[in-house]
């Protein structure tokens, strides 16, 4: 509802399209969420995942990002999506 607010009132902001990348702070549960929003980032063009500097969270996206760049998606600052 936020989001729809913030569109109509004209104020620049984005959607998340996955939980928290790290709610579960596991490794494999991280990479899922990962692919979850970079299957996300493919089929719409962009997606917006959230997470937090905690060491499983990094050692994932190190692990994961490569695989992900490979297949043309990228990381990016979230103020490059929000419109």
């Amino acid at each position: 509802m936020a989001f729809e607010e913030a569109e109509r009132a004209g104020v620049r902001s984005g959607f998340r399209n996955v939980p928290f990348l790290d709610d579960v702070q596991d490794v494999a549960a991280i990479r899922k969420e990962l692919e979850l929003a970079i299957r996300g980032a493919k089929e719409k063009g962009a997606a917006i995942a959230i997470g937090h500097p905690h060491a499983e969270t990094v050692r994932a996206l190190k692990e994961e990002l490569p695989r992900a760049e490979a297949e043309g998606v990228r990381l990016v600052l979230v103020s490059e999506l929000v419109k």
